[in-house]
């Protein structure tokens, strides 16, 4: 009896751990085919990141590559638009240089013009040359002619005078019509006055002057003089009392009648 439930024991022990033997390969297959999906999966994962990866640098690189044509473009664009502003700049200054022959030429058309019709009316650059020529000389002699024709009338007033001296009759001596000068000293005992211009300035004598003082509206006549006595650059003159409105001073100023 006791073989027997000794029997049926093991029997049932051996039963149990073949069910328990069968379920725990069973999970352990399971688990095998589990394990092996997930690294496989794990794997893929894997393979996704590194793919992803370089997905992502060739990304970086496309990216990096773009940034440096971007700027190599940016620098030929800049070197460009140096050069355009350098071509604009240079055509320019062609353009106004053409502007300028252009004027150049045209006023250079007008004066030929205006040379050619003065040509038509008053001859070639020759003949106008001869006309200045001739034209030259006739000056040069009515240029002589006028100074011998007034160191004759300086002889002839000088000779008039000298001849007044002796017959008593007055000589009435032209001065030059810009004659100016001044006062310099006063003798009013003896009613003569001292000038600063003289012989060089075209003083005669017995020839008259004016005396005045002041300026603008104050100006005033202050007398008449007659020159006694010339010298290089001063004369003596007398003071003629007819004529004599105030006191002539020194600084006073003198002119000619027909300035």
């Amino acid at each position: 009896m006791v073989r027997l439930l000794l029997a049926i024991t093991l029997i049932a022990i051996g039963a149990s751990g073949w069910f328990a033997f069968n379920n725990v390969s069973t999970k352990i297959d399971d688990l095998s085919s589990t394990l092996t999906t997930t690294e496989g999966e794990r794997d893929t994962a894997i393979q996704a990141q590194a793919d992803a990866e370089d997905a992502q640098k060739a990304a970086e690189d496309r990216a990096s590559a773009a940034e440096s044509n971007a700027a190599r473009l940016g620098d030929q664009i800049g070197t460009l638009q140096q050069a355009v502003t350098r071509q604009t700049q240079r055509a320019n200054e062609h353009l106004a240089n053409l502007n300028q022959a252009t004027a150049d030429l045209v006023e250079s058309r007008q004066i030929s013009e205006r040379w050619r019709q003065f040509e038509m009316e008053y001859g070639t650059r020759d003949s106008i040359r001869q006309r200045l020529a001739t034209l030259e000389g006739v000056t040069n002699e009515r240029d002589n002619f006028i100074a011998e024709n007034s160191i004759l009338l300086g002889r002839i007033e000088k000779l008039s005078v000298e001849l007044s001296r002796y017959t008593g009759t007055s000589v009435k001596v032209s001065l030059p019509p810009n004659l100016a000068g001044k006062v310099t000293a006063v003798d009013s005992q003896y009613d003569f006055v001292v000038l600063d211009v003289g012989e060089e300035q075209g003083v005669r004598e017995h020839g008259e002057v004016l005396v005045g003082r002041g300026a603008g509206s104050e100006a005033q006549l202050v007398g008449r003089l007659r020159i006694l006595s010339v010298e290089k650059s001063r004369s003596i003159a007398n003071i003629m009392p007819d004529y004599k409105n105030a006191d002539i001073q020194a600084g006073d100023y003198v002119f000619s009648e027909r300035n």
